[in-house]
């Protein structure tokens, strides 16, 4: 069954009307906050009776479908009649109060700005809120029904612009080919069936029709506007309204490649400069040490200037005095960890793999997937999942030499899609 394109498209506009009213709220335009949580509530109702099959109309407030809906739809009958009641109350409010929100009182002179305050804007906030949460339950098992649609980012990032020097800089993978993926996926089946429709993508194709997204460059995604992050806050976005973005290896947004000039920039806005080289000159005459120089710097990149660190609240392994790159590293998992994946363990010829920056337990809303231990971090976790908004990033924190750990990260990958499915139900 092919997923509901016009509900989905409902559902990814009522999480960016939910973004906007946050980001309105965020700065005191509480009259504006208050029309874009309308207009959240609008769509998410518009999205729910779409994927739940109920004719809706073409009218605003749709409270009277959703009470009707609710009659039904067995699973939801409380949550449909709750949001009946918010689609009446803020889609369906009286005209005029609607006008004075959106123009304040133009007789009097007095704008919206001058009597809207934050109290006013905190029910519809919440009430925005539950309805997307409601939302998201049921775009989740739209967007799981078999074939689950994957989409694998091909290193452009606009589909039909020709000029574009696409991404060919693999970091941390030996995968170096975009195939490898499409050709894992492609072969799962599930009760004979086809479980995986796999598609190459661009940046500007990514939605919320895709479960999953992976990226094959390991520390590297394509990227057109470097000051604003334009595609990083696409992927960002992607994964706050509820979709799985898999990072293969290494450390996650570390580089943006470049696709107008064809090469990779470090994306790190703090850097060190620490001593590399000192010379010593010596008093000839009485041998004492009289004057150090510097000779050379060297540059140390702060991981607390990178995007992953600053925008997910990641904290992973890094070079040390005792050791620096990938690290072979003995792996293992807890019940926990098998009742979401199952067993890790015991694919692939050995329970080793190269770990590299895998994110620690410093990392907020982590979600261990497999486990080993570094003797100066404790215990890391070279493949997890980090919860942002109602989605997930899945970080291989890995260098990816060899089918132990491809093999792997693709079967956690499976395996957490039916996690995130048996969660809907």
């Amino acid at each position: 069954m092919r997923v509901n394109s016009l509900g989905l498209w409902y559902c990814s506009k009522a999480k960016l009307y939910l973004r906007e009213a946050e980001e309105y709220f965020r700065q005191f335009r509480f009259s504006e906050s208050i029309q874009s949580f309308q207009e959240c509530i609008e769509f998410a109702a518009k999205a729910i009776c779409e994927l739940l099959g109920k004719d809706y109309g073409k009218k605003h407030d749709i409270s009277q479908e959703l009470e009707e809906l609710a009659k039904t739809a067995d699973a939801y009958r409380k949550e449909l009649s709750r949001l009946a009641l918010v689609s009446s109350r803020w889609v369906g409010m009286k005209q005029r109060a609607r006008m004075l929100m959106e123009y304040g009182n133009q007789d009097a002179k007095v704008p919206a700005t001058d009597f809207v305050t934050r109290r006013d804007v905190e029910l519809i906030r919440a009430d925005a809120n539950e309805a997307c949460n409601l939302l998201n339950r049921i775009e989740l098992r739209e967007k799981f029904k078999y074939p689950i649609k994957i989409g694998i980012l091909n290193g452009y990032v606009e589909k039909d612009d020709s000029s574009e020097k696409p991404c060919n800089y693999y970091s941390y993978t030996e995968f170096k080919s975009i195939d490898i993926w499409a050709e894992f996926f492609a072969q799962i089946t599930a009760n004979g069936n086809r479980k995986y429709d796999v598609e190459e993508i661009s940046i500007s194709e990514i939605s919320n029709e895709f479960a999953v997204i992976i990226n094959p460059f390991g520390e590297v995604y394509p990227e057109k506007d470097f000051k604003r992050k334009l595609c990083f806050n696409i992927i960002k976005n992607y994964i706050g309204d509820g979709g799985i973005f898999v990072n293969v290896a290494g450390f996650p947004f570390f580089y943006g490649w470049d696709v107008v000039n064809g090469k990779s920039v470090a994306l790190i806005e703090e850097k060190l400069m620490v001593p590399e080289t000192i010379r010593v000159e010596l008093d000839k005459l009485g041998g004492k040490v009289k004057r150090a120089i510097i000779e050379q710097f060297k540059t140390v990149l702060l991981f607390s200037g990178s995007l992953f660190w600053r925008e997910f609240d990641a904290v992973t392994t890094s070079d040390t005095p005792v050791h620096s790159g990938p690290f072979l590293l003995d792996i293992y998992q807890k019940d926990e960890d098998r009742q979401k994946v199952g067993d890790l363990v015991n694919i692939g010829k050995d329970s080793k793999i190269w770990e590299f920056r895998a994110v620690t337990e410093r990392t907020k809303n982590l979600i261990p997937l497999l486990r080993a231990r570094r003797p100066e971090f404790g215990e890391v976790y070279p493949i997890a999942a980090i919860k942002y908004g109602w989605g997930y990033l899945i970080v291989g924190g890995m260098h990816l030499k060899s089918e132990n750990e491809f093999e792997r990260l693709a079967a956690a990958v499976d395996r957490f899609c039916e996690w995130v499915a048996r969660s809907t139900q």
